[in-house]
């Protein structure tokens, strides 16, 4: 009996590794901010910005990483987390669309009064038009099957399978991810298709530094910082190219003269900062080749155990 009650017992579990445990880490912060974001009552400006961004951080992490990961899991998890993320997409862009066009009308100091109220009454019926949307999915069968999904995948124990690696092989994951950015970004890309390509592939690359932010630390924090005025800039470019769009599609409710100004301004605002875009990711390239200088011999140690 003894010796059969000794068999039964599973096998003690091992910490993980230091570069598997940074990353199980990384991964639950997201899970803990999204089922707090998942939660929201509203569809407020800030709980639908701070849900799209867990939802895409995790999604993101999970693709990094994901020789740590069950690969069935972790595609499902993925699937998942992008359908999250495109539910909140209409409320997001109605209130960025909204901030962007206002500023733009009061760039122009002879626009009749009633233009504005006009343009500011078009936006917000956009806005809440979003939110309404986005409450009556809410309410559908396959919303609470959606978040019951998300917090399956993240209640599973069984997701990381992979405790055993180091910081060197958690670094060479992060230093992978970034072989379609740098083709991009020595392809100097300055089509607005192209920028939003290279925008979301350093959001990925940005995603992947963070739970490794503090090896090398000013090599990644200069990266980390090159990452974000490229995206911050790549991003305002593309808002205001959608701004242009919508203006031109409610041209009839606008008045021709009232939304030929919006676009004159827009399309001259879009360029300066297509110009600016393509200029501030060439600065990230040389970021980029800093850090991996400064990873390399910690990306590179050889472990005991290891031939």
């Amino acid at each position: 009996m003894t010796q059969s009650r000794q068999k039964a017992v599973a096998p003690p579990v091992q910490a993980p590794a230091d570069g598997s445990r940074r990353i199980e880490d990384a991964v639950r912060e997201q899970q803990r901010l999204l089922a707090a974001a998942a939660a929201f009552e509203s569809a407020g400006v800030e709980d639908v910005h701070r849900g799209r961004v867990a939802a895409r951080r995790l999604r993101s992490q999970l693709k990094t990483f994901r020789p740590l990961l069950e690969p069935r899991r972790a595609r499902l998890y993925r699937v998942d987390l992008r359908s999250f993320a495109r539910a909140l997409a209409g409320v997001r862009e109605a209130d960025v669309r909204r901030e962007l066009l206002i500023a733009a009308a009061s760039r122009d100091g002879s626009i009749p009064p009633a233009d504005h109220e006009q343009l500011a009454s078009l936006l917000e019926d956009a806005c809440i038009a979003a939110r309404e949307a986005l409450h009556r999915h809410q309410r559908e069968p396959g919303w609470a099957a959606l978040l019951a999904a998300l917090e399956r995948h993240a209640a599973g124990r069984h997701l990381f399978v992979n405790h055993a690696a180091g910081l060197d092989e958690v670094l060479g994951m992060v230093a992978a991810s970034w072989r379609k950015p740098v083709r991009l970004l020595e392809a100097r890309p300055e089509s607005i298709a192209d920028l939003h390509e290279l925008r979301l592939s350093l959001k990925h690359c940005r995603y992947a530094l963070e739970p490794v932010a503090d090896v090398a630390p000013k090599a990644t924090a200069r990266l980390l910082r090159r990452l974000r005025d490229a995206q911050d800039c790549i991003g305002e470019h593309r808002d205001t190219v959608l701004a242009t769009h919508w203006v031109r599609s409610n041209e009839r409710m606008l008045g021709r003269d009232f939304a030929a100004r919006l676009v004159i301004d827009l399309d001259g605002r879009a360029s300066v900062l297509r110009r600016r875009a393509a200029k501030r990711s060439q600065k990230v390239l040389a970021a980029w080749r800093d850090w991996r200088a400064a990873t390399r011999r910690v990306r590179k140690r050889v472990r005991p155990g290891r031939a």
